[in-house]
């Protein structure tokens, strides 16, 4: 009988913990912030317009980009840690600029030093060296894009 009593409370007391875990989890990922692009914008290699965006975390890394007015939506994944000298006092997305392109480069969604960092893609590689090409920059230091932030709201 005992044995049976601690077996029900183990149990319980597991299924409390995933039930307070997993609201903490939703709860994170309902927030949902909004932007608004003055300019055409790649995410990877997909290539969105100007205009009014929102931005929701979905998981630990995936995060979900919808276009208020288009209607279109990507789904895209930022498996790279990153920090930026001193702390951020909002949350603010991070775009590489190459001449007239722009780059979603990291975005910091919630205050403080951290953010997530996307991978390079293969078309960005392409764009930031055909632009080192045609501004004659060859050293890595020039190659480095100009960095453009804009500020997220809720």
């Amino acid at each position: 009988m005992r044995s049976q009593s601690l077996k029900l409370f183990a149990m319980a007391f597991v299924l409390g913990f995933a039930a307070i875990f997993a609201g903490a989890v939703s709860a994170n990922a309902q927030k949902v912030l909004t932007f608004k692009m003055p300019f055409d914008f790649y995410v990877g290699k997909n290539k969105l317009s100007a205009g009014n965006y929102e931005l929701q975390k979905i998981g630990v890394s995936n995060y979900l980009l919808r276009n208020s007015k288009a209607r279109k939506s990507i789904i895209f994944d930022l498996k790279i840690p990153t920090g930026k000298k001193g702390a951020a006092d909002s949350e603010s997305l991070v775009f590489n600029r190459y001449g007239d392109a722009y780059f979603l480069n990291s975005i910091f969604d919630v205050r403080g030093d951290f953010g997530r960092q996307l991978f390079e893609s293969g078309y960005e590689k392409q764009v930031r060296r055909e632009t080192a090409k045609r501004e004659n920059k060859f050293s890595v230091e020039k190659e480095n894009p100009e960095k453009f932030i804009v500020k997220l709201s809720k």
